[in-house]
């Protein structure tokens, strides 16, 4: 089974519902904090329409940034969502999306088991 959707399965057991949830005010702009967020990212991964097409996605985002299990939920959902009503992104946000959430894989800490296994995988 595609890690994905063993994912959805984990949350819809947890209780998520995958509704969106009711607007709120600052969902129509990018929050200072974002903006901060958004310029700590690299030049290549830092998106350039996300911010100005879904800004509540990019607030999203940066409260979530360092919650990596929410984090990942959270870009699988937007990636591979089952909500019957979503239309989907453009190719240019799926795109920065993507960007994103292989950074945010790449440039997580190692765990102490992690680095133990790679470890002994050297040793043979």
């Amino acid at each position: 089974m595609p890690e994905s959707t063993e994912s959805f399965i984990r949350a819809e057991r947890a209780g998520h519902t995958w509704e969106r949830r009711s607007p709120r005010p600052e969902d129509d702009h990018v929050l200072g904090h974002t903006d901060n967020w958004l310029n700590a990212l690299p030049m290549g991964i830092r998106p350039v329409h996300l911010q100005h097409d879904f800004p509540r996605i990019a607030n999203e985002l940066a409260r979530l940034w360092v919650q990596t299990p929410a984090l990942d939920l959270y870009f699988e959902e937007k990636e591979f969502s089952p909500r019957e009503d979503r239309h989907g992104f453009s190719p240019l946000i799926k795109e920065e999306l993507l960007a994103m959430h292989l950074y945010s894989l790449r440039s997580r800490p190692v765990s102490y088991e992690e680095r133990a296994l790679q470890r002994l995988a050297q040793l043979g």
